[in-house]
């Protein structure tokens, strides 16, 4: 492949990951508004797309790296781990069992009861959503920020350092809350729904005035519903409720408020992310130009070629780093002896002087 169409692809790949971000701020900001679950299921398939994508992208990558023998380059140098986190667990745990669950008819809170074991596994699997997260490092990877390559690689490896111990965290914070069991949203909503289940033998008008309780059935027959079928079925996705029995009874309950704490998370984490690779990109990056790569630029160029002979400047909050001490001794040593040597080098004034006996010989 030559480089003109490597480089069309990488851009491809540079505008999927853009537009990935906006999907995934989208997908949880929807379930925060309350949208319509017309539009959040196009959200959920546009998702499933998008790993798709990202899937194809590593496994060719990876491909291409085994061919070539440089398969840890690509790992570890290359950051490839990020394209595999942000691609193959995002589609097997999060985007894949969701889109199931929805072409299964996972959508309609009064569909058939067969569908109800994904539904589970896709709620419990719900915490794979915080790796998506990592999909901010993947358009990271790609952006070079600055003409130098050192700080390029500098800038790229502290803020996927930063990115990643903080996802890290969330994932295994998130872990070990439910091995715990320290109380949640989740888990506080758990408990109402096992006290409006055990009330409703005794008292099921009490039971009923729960907001959270949809619909209850006896043998296969609805006792009560709170909703229509039009509002349910425009209104609630797979994630949106809940099934559960007690005593011969079926009830379905509404978790879209667990659903929202959730997403408002989720949508807090984003940010922050933002922020902080933000931060990097347009604080750290241009102290590090400062401080180091500019240095370095200046005393190179010194070095190489023989016309320049600027200094370096020398800010005296930072002039006991090792950098700007090596840049005194180019001011205050090198570049004096440079100009010395170049002095030198010239020819002296007498033998620039003219004299008669070189004009007569000219004629």
């Amino acid at each position: 492949m030559d480089r003109k169409n490597y480089q069309v692809l990488e851009n491809i790949v540079l505008a999927a990951i853009f537009f990935v971000l906006v999907q995934t701020f989208v997908e949880d900001l929807a379930i925060v508004a309350g949208w319509s679950w017309d539009v959040r299921r196009i959200l959920i398939l546009t998702g499933l797309g998008f790993d798709l994508f990202f899937t194809i992208e590593f496994l060719t990558r990876l491909y291409r790296a085994i061919a070539r023998g440089s398969v840890r380059e690509y790992i570890v140098l290359r950051r490839g781990w990020i394209d595999l986190l942000a691609s193959v667990p995002l589609l097997l745990l999060s985007s894949g069992p969701s889109a199931i669950a929805v072409l299964m008819g996972g959508g309609a809170i009064t569909g058939a009861a067969g569908i109800l074991n994904v539904l589970k596994v896709v709620k419990a699997v719900r915490i794979a959503r915080i790796l998506r997260l990592l999909r901010v490092l993947k358009i990271f990877k790609q952006i070079k920020n600055t003409d130098s390559a050192m700080a390029q690689r500098h800038i790229s490896k502290i803020t996927t350092m930063g990115v990643a111990v903080f996802v890290g965290i969330l994932l295994f914070a998130s872990i070990f809350v439910q091995m715990l069991g320290l109380p949640t949203a989740a888990s506080e909503n758990e408990k109402i729904i096992s006290e409006v289940m055990i009330a409703y033998e005794t008292n099921p008008d009490l039971a009923e005035s729960c907001s959270d309780l949809l619909i209850v059935k006896k043998s296969g027959e609805t006792v009560f519903t709170r909703y229509d079928n039009d509002f349910y079925k425009m209104n609630f996705g797979f994630n949106d409720y809940v099934y559960a029995e007690y005593m011969g009874w079926e009830f379905f309950f509404d978790i879209r408020g667990v659903e929202k704490v959730q997403s408002m998370d989720n949508l807090l984490f984003f940010v922050i992310i933002l922020a902080l690779v933000l931060a990097y990109t347009l604080f750290y990056s241009p102290h590090f130009a400062i401080t180091v790569s500019d240095p370095i630029h200046v005393m190179r160029r010194g070095l190489e070629e023989k016309s320049y002979n600027f200094e370096v400047k020398i800010n005296p909050e930072y002039a006991g780093d090792d950098i700007f001490k090596l840049a005194e001794n180019y001011n205050n040593i090198y570049l004096p002896l440079k100009d010395r040597t170049q002095a030198e080098d010239l020819p002296d004034a007498d033998s620039l002087e003219l004299k008669f006996d070189d004009i007569k010989n000219m004629f």
